[in-house]
């Protein structure tokens, strides 16, 4: 059987489980960890060594390196979750020395606007096919709430709590919002943010609070609101015509209620997390050539329409102008 060669540059917390999840591959595998950091990754390989034992360690060679320098040359697949900071010089830097077949990009993409069509331009000229890391959409519960939609309908998306990151998270809701509606096309128009910055757990990057609303072409609306004060878990709410639906939590086991019998029929829903998700994709991808994840020219301009709006939000409390987007 063919041993597969897949690469993760940037192997935090959030790389880290993008290979746990690579250890339910059942194909045989060459993984190699890219971070400058050799705390980071230790703590991948102690990550790994948790969730070994469900395959057998003799089809799994892992690797780390400080560099890309020392890769193999030629790559299956490349899961680029590093900080959006330096994001698109690793993808410059990557194709520069061994185009991938495909690739994942964790989000948030890029700080600044004008390198979202660079990047467009450097994959599309390679023909690297380009998968975003917006994992709702391929989630069983999400899949089964957009079944029982009707289009004929407008839709109303709701996002309501605290402590669910703003600045890291929108755009996972956005994409959600795009799905259901199966409308990309769509702008903020309503934004009342608060004036005070929030800290981030990334050094570096800022988190902000208070609300935004926007619409799709079709006339359907995304409500997100995050509360800067309250302690409340997050909710996600669809209404659709007669009938609502309510996901109370973002990932493990939440509750699900429906004004319909769908939530009867779910029973409990799980919304996995990211060690138990990423090895489908890869999967997908590597046998099919495809992905359930939104492609990068899918995810571009909902990108590029969150980072203006905090660009805008940043440059009308400082004074000052912007053109980095501090979120990651």
């Amino acid at each position: 059987m063919k041993q597969f060669c897949i690469t993760i540059v940037g192997v935090g917390q959030i790389g880290s489980r993008h290979l746990q999840a690579l250890c339910r591959l059942t194909s045989p595998v060459r993984i190699d960890l890219v971070d400058p950091s050799n705390q980071s990754l230790q703590t991948a390989r102690d990550r790994y060594e948790e969730i070994l034992p469900c395959r057998k360690e003799k089809d799994i060679e892992l690797w780390l390196h400080n560099s890309l320098v020392d890769v193999p040359d030629k790559l299956d697949l490349v899961i680029v979750a590093t900080n959006s900071s330096v994001r698109e010089q690793v993808i410059k830097d990557l194709i520069e020395k061994c185009p991938p077949k495909s690739l994942i990009l964790e989000k948030v993409l890029f700080q600044r606007t004008e390198q979202y069509a660079v990047v467009k331009n450097i994959l599309n000229e390679k023909s690297v096919p380009t998968w975003v890391s917006c994992w709702m959409r391929t989630t069983e519960l999400f899949k089964q709430i957009k079944l029982a939609l009707d289009l004929d309908y407008a839709i109303e998306l709701k996002v309501n709590g605290s402590n669910w990151n703003m600045g890291t998270n929108s755009i996972h809701f956005m994409d959600l919002f795009s799905y259901i509606t199966e409308c990309n096309n769509f702008k903020f128009t309503d934004i009342k943010l608060d004036k005070k910055l929030l800290g981030s757990r990334h050094k570096g990057f800022n988190e902000f609070s208070g609300q935004m609303i926007g619409r799709n072409l079709r006339g359907d609306t995304l409500n997100l609101s995050h509360l800067e004060t309250a302690v409340e878990i997050p909710t996600i709410e669809i209404v659709n015509g007669p009938n609502s639906y309510k996901v109370i939590g973002l990932e493990g086991k939440v509750r699900f209620e429906s004004s319909s019998d769908l939530a009867n029929q779910i029973g409990e829903p799980i919304l996995p997390y990211q060690s138990q998700l990423t090895h489908i994709w890869v999967d997908d991808i590597l046998s099919r050539g495809i992905c359930e994840l939104p492609t990068y020219e899918e995810s571009m301009p909902l990108h590029l329409e969150l980072v203006r709006v905090f660009i805008e939000h940043l440059e009308k409390i400082t004074g000052e102008i912007i053109e980095e987007c501090p979120i990651t």
